[in-house]
């Protein structure tokens, strides 16, 4: 038996007798990131991957630009998530009709873009997490050619590690049935590799990051 093979085959017994986990690598672990760097960086990572994100001082500012850009898009029908700070935000934009997920699908399917909130922001990787048990947001976020998401700048967390403490309860178990890491626009490749966005899910992804004070 290869050594590589042997192991794999000790980690998993060593799991299974409830042995202590190895440590995780760096990626995993927590870490103390001030604020502002995790702001910067959370930018900088999801602009790197093809999203955009947009700082806004009030819900009535991120109002003014999730209606500059569904304009932009030409969306004239907007799917909204049943999280009150998005149906909040959705009733103020002027000449856009309003779904929600309860409407019939063929309709949800017609929306030129979804709105949703995010429970919780990474900086490390410029990931959005998405919890179902807070928040009917699959549609709004997955079926749509545009996903807006508003992020209010204080659940904006430093690293993996500390989104997959956020996500569990006090017993340890996920806080949610379904929780979605949405990072950019969807995107494959096929087989020589060659990139494809909005195959699976939007072509493009705006947050609306809220500030603290808002």
């Amino acid at each position: 038996m290869s050594d590589a093979k042997s192991e794999i085959l000790a980690r998993v017994a060593s799991e299974l007798r409830g042995a202590e986990r190895p440590p995780l690598p760096p990626l995993y672990r927590n870490q103390a990131i001030p604020h502002a760097e995790r702001v910067e960086r959370f930018t900088s990572t999801l602009e790197r991957v093809g999203g955009h994100v947009h700082r806004v001082s009030s819900l009535e500012r991120a109002r003014d630009v999730a209606h500059a850009l569904l304009h932009e898009a030409g969306v004239t029908r907007l799917l909204v998530s049943d999280a009150p700070e998005a149906r909040a935000l959705a009733a103020g934009l002027a000449g856009i009709e309003l779904l929600v997920p309860s409407d019939a699908r063929e309709r949800l399917f017609t929306a030129g873009a979804g709105l949703s909130t995010a429970q919780w922001g990474i900086a490390e990787t410029g990931t959005l997490v998405l919890e179902s048990a807070r928040e009917q947001h699959r549609l709004a976020s997955l079926v749509v050619p545009v996903h807006l998401a508003l992020l209010r700048i204080e659940l904006l967390l430093g690293t993996l590690g500390d989104a997959l403490a956020a996500i569990r309860t006090p017993t340890g178990a996920p806080a949610s049935r379904t929780i979605t890491f949405v990072t950019g626009p969807s995107r494959t490749a096929d087989i020589e590799l060659e990139l494809v966005v909005g195959v699976h899910g939007p072509k493009s992804l705006h947050v609306l990051l809220l500030e603290a004070s808002a």
